[in-house]
């Protein structure tokens, strides 16, 4: 049932969009440890799936990220990915999730990629599968740009866009292993030195690395190009393995000595493989993207439980129901960063259930809006008061326009189910 609230003019010329506070983006990485994918340590009843998709949906609830970046996924269908996605994210009534296309170089473990769509949008996405001697990688590397759905797209395009690059580099101590990761670190380097570039991105996932004088470590760090650089945004750069001093960035490993038969490490929390590093224009105070200090931090980590499992004495830094799903799901814990994202006009909570009048270039006006889900009923009057016109404004579309040619004065009478709006448009 429609109804009548208070009315407001409005010009043809609209309303200025002025700069509003930044709306948060969170981020989160996670190696997942053999996510629905079984080898002869790692099974259904040491590692098993119905349990791990639970223990996962408990880590999500608690966090709320917006954007989730996991490795380790069974790459040898889609069923692991559309699991994470039905059973995980899009779980008790929720609906804010979308899944990414499943990429593969052939390697059994993969990248599963999700977001929330309310907030972001998938421009592009594609796959680093070769390394500079066009050789396969040890596994492929995502490349996903996206954009923020700022409140106003339908008003004005213009919007931060931003890309990730999710990433499982070759574990392992020999000089092969860190020669592998060097190769997809090169890799990832090149793309951004030949292909074109967002001003913001960022690098997300188990990179395995030990500390960061690595070369592969040092290739993301000190490209010979400055200006495409990565960068560690709290800056705890160093010798991560087995040293206390780095205690509270340490992601791996979540147990000491119950490894499940060896399906997950051990030793308590003593490395730190798991990243997010950004590119310099995020850590600008003036970016459109930009990185909250202090925000970068492994979830479940106290910094108290060095060389210990997650579980042992207290552990503040997370409700119990939550470290223990840490403790079940594997044996990384996710790795979370804050950005503030800027906006461009009004926000939703300014505009929703309202409409802007404007005047096209054939002279009759147009109405335009945050799209809605429900019909919306616009009136043409006359000076007079009478109705010259009457039309649906169907849900989902952001633009109406008039049929009448503007002669004299017009009035718009826009009723939606919570209001009206009345706006005027003289000749």
């Amino acid at each position: 049932m429609y109804r009548l609230a208070a009315l407001c003019v409005l010009c043809l010329n609209g309303i200025p969009l002025a700069a509003q506070a930044g709306e948060n983006l969170r981020v989160m990485a996670y190696n997942l440890t053999y996510f629905r994918t079984f080898t002869s340590f790692c099974t259904t009843t040491n590692n098993p799936p119905g349990a791990k998709e639970g223990w996962l949906r408990t880590v999500v609830d608690y966090v709320q990220p917006d954007l989730l970046v996991c490795n380790e996924v069974d790459g040898s269908s889609a069923t692991a990915h559309g699991r994470i996605l039905s059973q995980c994210l899009n779980a008790n009534g929720i609906t804010r999730w979308s899944a990414t296309d499943l990429y593969t170089n052939g390697s059994s473990l993969i990248n599963a990629i999700y977001f929330d769509h309310n907030k972001l949008g998938l421009k592009a996405q594609g796959i680093i599968s070769k390394d500079l001697q066009n050789s396969n990688l040890v596994r492929g590397i995502d490349v996903l740009r996206f954009y923020y759905k700022d409140s106003l797209l339908a008003w004005n395009p213009d919007t931060v866009f931003f890309t990730v690059f999710a990433a499982h580099l070759k574990a392992g101590n020999t000089a092969t292993d860190a020669a592998d990761r060097q190769k997809s670190c090169e890799a990832i380097m090149n793309y951004l030195a030949t292909k074109p570039r967002d001003p913001h991105y960022l690098l997300c996932g188990d990179l395995n690395m030990s500390k960061s004088q690595e070369g592969g470590f040092q290739q993301l760090l000190n490209f010979s190009n400055s200006t495409i650089r990565f960068y560690d945004p709290e800056n705890q750069l160093g010798n991560w393995s087995s040293n206390g001093t780095f205690a509270a960035m340490h992601t791996q490993s979540t147990r000491d000595a119950l490894t499940n038969d060896g399906c997950f490490s051990g030793g308590g929390l003593d490395d730190r493989y798991d990243h997010i590093l950004i590119n310099q224009t995020a850590l600008s105070s003036a970016a459109r993207m930009r990185y909250l200090p202090g925000s970068l931090k492994p979830v479940g980590n106290d910094g108290l439980h060095f060389n210990v499992a997650i579980n042992i004495g207290t552990n503040n830094s997370a409700p119990a129901n939550v470290l223990t799903a840490l403790y079940e799901v594997s044996d990384h814990l996710p790795v979370v960063a804050d950005f503030e994202v800027s906006r461009l006009g009004i926000g939703v909570k300014e505009l929703r259930g309202n409409a802007m009048l404007q005047r096209g270039m054939d002279g009759r006006a147009f109405l335009t809006r945050i799209a809605v889900l429900e019909d919306w009923h616009v009136e043409t009057l006359d000076a007079a008061g009478r109705i010259i016109e009457s039309r649906i404004w169907p849900a989902g579309e952001a633009r109406w326009t008039s049929s009448a040619p503007l002669r004299g004065w017009l009035i718009y009478r826009v009723k939606t189910p919570s209001g009206v709006a009345k706006f005027a448009a003289p000749q």
